[in-house]
């Protein structure tokens, strides 16, 4: 499913988030009922060959393969879009030149810089491909700095750039509160404000992590496209101390 059908329903994206490599993974995360499973390079245990397998897998269950990048790297991201990636997010954008970069990165001229040789992603995609890019491929800058934050206006006006994307995380440890996610201190519901205010403005798309379906649904209420209901990892280790609690009180 490409991402756009969810959205031109006025929907929020459900995402599932991969941190562990595997491709039989990926298709229980997607056949969840996920619009998009984003498979976390950034932090998770994921490299580009796992990824491109993965691509495929998410794709066989009607989901939207999603990438956080490890950094802005032009050629892996010609990779993982050449491969039928169909969203980046990118980490730690802190100026408005990060975001141009990632835009230039992965948009075709005139747009941006990004070689031609879709190779895979015209499976996903269609022969049209190139044409169509540009409208169906999304980029996301995450915000979770105190300097991503006070730049966030500059980056929202960045032509090209699909959405934001807050990292409550480290957004949090920036701001001097420690880690933690699905957060309500009043220094990140400011901060949420200004990063949703500054995306309406400039026509961009609003993502968010969450670590509970709940959190995930009260952003959507608000108004984010994209939210995180669930990951691999929190969902196995969660699960797994369950299971072994509930042993013990047989």
């Amino acid at each position: 499913m490409h991402i756009q059908e969810v959205w031109s329903k006025h929907l929020p994206a459900r995402n599932a988030w991969q941190h562990l490599p595997g491709t039989y993974l990926s298709e229980l995360l997607a056949s969840s009922g996920a619009d998009v499973v984003t498979l976390d390079l950034q932090h998770g245990m994921i490299d580009l060959p796992a990824a491109r397998d993965s691509i495929l897998a998410i794709e066989a269950r009607d989901a939207a393969p999603f990438v956080r990048l490890p950094g802005i790297d032009t050629a892996l991201i010609g990779c993982l879009l050449d491969a039928g990636v169909a969203g980046l997010i990118c980490p730690t954008v802190e100026r408005q030149s990060q975001a141009e970069a990632l835009v230039a990165a992965a948009c075709y001229p005139p747009h941006g810089n990004r070689s031609c040789g879709p190779n895979r992603a015209l499976l996903s995609f269609g022969p049209d491909y190139v044409n169509i890019a540009q409208d169906n491929v999304v980029t996301f800058a995450m915000i979770e700095t105190i300097a991503g934050l006070e730049a966030v206006e500059e980056i929202a006006r960045v032509n090209h750039l699909g959405g934001l994307f807050i990292g409550p995380g480290d957004l949090g440890i920036s701001m001097g509160l420690g880690p933690g996610q699905d957060r309500s201190e009043p220094e990140i519901e400011t901060a949420i404000r200004r990063v949703s205010e500054a995306a309406r403005e400039n026509g961009k798309r609003l993502g968010i992590h969450a670590n509970t379906p709940e959190y995930a649904a009260r952003m959507a209420a608000q108004g984010f496209d994209l939210v995180t209901v669930c990951s691999d990892a929190d969902l196995l280790g969660n699960g797994a101390a369950q299971a072994i609690r509930r042993f013990g009180q047989v």
